[in-house]
């Protein structure tokens, strides 16, 4: 394990600091990371944040909405909203609130879609996918997103209509 300490990355030449940023930057946008983090938290929950001052405390702060790459957070202290990334949230100590979790929406069967639908769902990278249903399956459906990325197949609990309104 590489030991840094604040003197020695003081003296560092300029590209070997940019390398290190390059490197943290890759591992902080990792989608296990954020994965990680964002199945421990729930609306409601009171959480730490590292806001803008490095070496400070962390702040407190109540979740207020989950993004596919930041949390919406109220301080507690200034009633500020904050969209944070997932890796500014510190897990440690934190404890839900007493507040009970709603109950999940129904998921959706294969009745509710057809061969044309405009359909939604997130892929497994956290990435939200617009497409087009090409073919009905017993458990999954094949969607078209674009002649790029090919299709994917999903399970209908995880799709979502989407209604243009044109």
């Amino acid at each position: 394990m590489i030991q840094l300490s604040l003197d020695n990355l003081r003296q560092a030449q300029s590209s070997e600091l940019y390398r290190l940023y390059l490197i943290i930057g890759k591992m902080l946008d990792d989608p296990q990371r954020t994965l990680q983090v964002r199945q421990n938290l729930r609306l409601g929950m009171t959480v730490g944040y590292v806001a803008d001052d490095p070496f400070g405390a962390p702040r407190q702060a109540r979740v207020v909405e989950l993004r596919a790459a930041q949390a919406v957070v109220e301080d507690l202290t200034s009633r500020q909203r904050w969209a944070i990334r997932y890796a500014a949230i510190v897990l440690d100590g934190t404890v839900p609130d007493a507040q009970p979790e709603p109950a999940p929406p129904s998921r959706a069967n294969r009745e509710a879609f057809f061969i044309g639908d405009t359909v939604g769902f997130t892929d497994k990278h956290l990435r939200e996918r617009i497409g087009i249903i090409v073919r009905l399956n017993q458990k999954t459906a094949s969607i078209a997103c674009n002649d790029t990325e090919g299709h994917w197949r999903v399970s209908y609990g995880l799709l979502r209509r989407i209604v243009d309104v044109n």
